[in-house]
């Protein structure tokens, strides 16, 4: 009887984030959609995120996490964007998987059917930025110079 190789986010074009690390030994890693995804944490950039426990896996379109998106427009980069205050930044956030992946071969199937890699361009990373007049925009992140 065969047995497939464990699942390795890295083997399906996501990079393990470095300076960033959920308690528990959570894993969390980031699409490499773009030159600019190199490993390290942004909290303003939209992209594809995973977070592997053991083998439960979820997955997500939109910012690595809104707490800290909302720290940067509160008291960061971002201080001087004009925000409505009931303004809800999970509402970038699209959860696409919750589940068991323990086989590169389950995660193949499952990145097939979510239509991730392979050439599949769904996921290009935006950015939060200010405009000149001060208001928040989303901006598609353009191509490396």
């Amino acid at each position: 009887m065969q047995t497939s190789s464990p699942f390795d986010p890295t083997e399906f074009n996501f990079v393990l984030l470095q300076n960033f690390r959920i308690p528990g030994g959570v894993s969390v890693y980031e699409f490499r959609s773009h030159p600019i995804v190199d490993g390290k944490k942004d909290f303003l950039r939209l992209n594809l995120y995973l977070t592997k426990d053991g083998p439960y896996v979820t997955i997500w379109n939109g910012l690595l996490e809104t707490l800290f998106t909302e720290g940067e427009f509160k008291h960061g980069r971002m201080a001087s964007v004009a925000i409505p205050d009931d303004f809800d930044f999970a509402g970038y956030n699209e959860e696409l998987f919750k589940g068991y992946i323990d086989s590169r071969e389950i995660a193949g199937h499952i990145f097939k059917a979510l239509r991730i890699g392979e050439g599949h361009t769904r996921f290009a990373p935006s950015a939060l930025t200010a405009g000149p007049d001060g208001e928040l925009r989303c901006e598609l992140i353009g191509e490396a110079a």
